[in-house]
């Protein structure tokens, strides 16, 4: 009878830590967004990766949270493009991962602030967080690409939305090398052009 009080006991602390706010934090792995190597990436395919997981999502300017994680290389680029969100930068291979997964580690602080994660990245690294983010009593939604993304992370997650490849909509113009002519000229697609470029290319899938 005293076991199964202390484990009612547990149960009941436990939701009473839950967040019973709707707000989510939104965690992105940027470079994993682009389809491409960082490298070969233009000013545009950034900001569409970025752009088209926050619409995606449904991202809440004055509720949801967001951080976005990258290598130290990229990260005014970055910055710039997501001036309000929380970035996160590390050194090394899979270190934008590693800073994300930390980010994500302390789940009884997220179960007591948001009602879900959602993870916008197809890497396998995130399984554990998302795994111990459920036990935590968080559900988590993965926003990622089609083709590159772990099966062990989609069988996890509570939710799974699929985002357009930026060259998918784009063009040539998601790689630096057809972008050339916008890079010495030193400016990025306005935001508006991006968005808008996506809604045309979704009315040409629906319209196929």
């Amino acid at each position: 009878m005293q076991a199964k009080a202390a484990v009612l006991g547990f149960v009941q602390r436990r939701v009473f830590a839950m967040s019973s706010i709707s707000r989510r934090l939104i965690a992105i792995d940027a470079q994993n967004l682009l389809g491409c190597s960082p490298s070969t990436a233009s000013p545009a395919c950034w900001q569409f990766a970025i752009d088209k997981a926050l619409d995606a999502v449904g991202f809440r300017e004055d509720v949801d949270h967001v951080v976005i994680a990258v290598a130290p290389r990229w990260a005014f680029a970055v910055q710039d493009l997501a001036p309000g969100a929380r970035l996160v930068v590390r050194e090394g291979r899979h270190g934008a991962d590693r800073a994300l997964c930390d980010a994500l580690h302390d789940t009884a602080f997220i179960a007591s602030r948001y009602s879900e994660v959602v993870i916008a990245s197809g890497d396998h690294v995130f399984c554990a967080s998302v795994r111990a983010l459920a036990e935590a009593g968080v559900p988590t939604t993965i926003a990622c690409l089609p083709r590159q993304t772990s099966r062990e992370l989609l069988a996890a997650a509570a939710h799974v939305m699929w985002l357009d490849r930026p060259k998918a909509v784009l063009g040539d113009a998601a790689t630096v090398a057809a972008a050339s002519v916008a890079r010495e000229t030193s400016t990025l697609a306005p935001r508006h052009a991006v968005r808008r470029a996506a809604r045309q290319h979704a009315r040409l899938e629906l319209a196929a």
